[in-house]
């Protein structure tokens, strides 16, 4: 597992995008041999004494089955990950219509001790291991159009053999907030877009400012605007109150 080319930057910057590299919760959809064959991110998140998975909808889509959470290596053991039950798709009802539109959002509760662990992996051994963070937050952080973005994501597998693979953790820094539109937070690129594929594995992975808040997770980009758009966490703070409230409820 690469670990991402941070330029040179001053100590704070350094210090905030060694942050950002272990904010994106690697996620794995496996085959009938429990080989990966399918990659995105996701972020873990505290929200009223609970702990939520959060991740897009194109990538974990409806019905899909076999993802994991890569928790991190252990000598002797292997890999470990955590396998959801189910995911929780989010719909937004026009109420003059009744026209329903599914939302690039799901999300899935998972144990309030769950964690996983960026590792910098090698063929010589583990060199760097830190846990991955876990958020705590109200979900109502707007974006700032004074602030600075970044997001981390898994990107470039790579097979090695039958049982063996690798992925590069990246971060990509210096987005600056533009606009919303609906549920999407958009992001200007500091450098021309380097095509989808560069991103491929991202979506899901939360997009962060240097006050490290979450906003938004990773959906989709356009090359001809040279921007990133994320869906907006603050937009569906409400689901989640209804979710808590219902579940004290019972």
């Amino acid at each position: 597992m690469g670990n991402s080319p941070l330029h040179q930057v001053n100590a704070s910057t350094q210090k905030w995008l060694e942050w950002v590299l272990v904010t994106s919760i690697p996620l794995r959809r496996l085959n009938m041999s429990d080989f990966p064959v399918e990659f995105a991110s996701a972020c873990l998140v505290d929200y009223r004494n609970r702990r939520f998975l959060l991740t897009v909808r194109h990538s974990v889509g409806m019905g899909s089955k076999d993802w994991i959470v890569d928790l991190g290596y252990e000598n002797g053991k292997g890999t470990e990950f955590y396998r959801p039950n189910s995911f929780n798709y989010i719909a937004e009802i026009t109420r003059s219509t009744s026209s329903i539109r599914d939302i690039d959002f799901c999300y899935t509760e998972v144990p309030s001790d769950l964690i996983s662990k960026y590792q910098h992996m090698t063929p010589r051994g583990i060199f760097d291991e830190r846990i991955r963070h876990v958020f705590q937050t109200d979900l109502s952080t707007m974006p700032d159009s004074n602030q600075i973005f970044a997001f981390s994501g898994q990107v470039k597998p790579e097979k090695h053999s039958a049982q063996t693979f690798a992925t590069e953790m990246n971060v990509y820094p210096g987005l600056r907030y533009l606009q919303t539109k609906n549920e999407f937070h958009v992001f200007a690129l500091p450098v021309e877009h380097p095509g989808h594929e560069q991103f491929k594995g991202c979506s899901g992975a939360p997009i962060v400012d240097r006050d490290q808040n979450v906003v938004a997770l990773v959906c989709d980009g356009d090359e001809s605007t040279n921007t990133i758009r994320g869906v907006s966490l603050a937009r569906y703070k409400f689901a989640f109150d209804c979710i808590c409230n219902l579940r004290n409820d019972t």
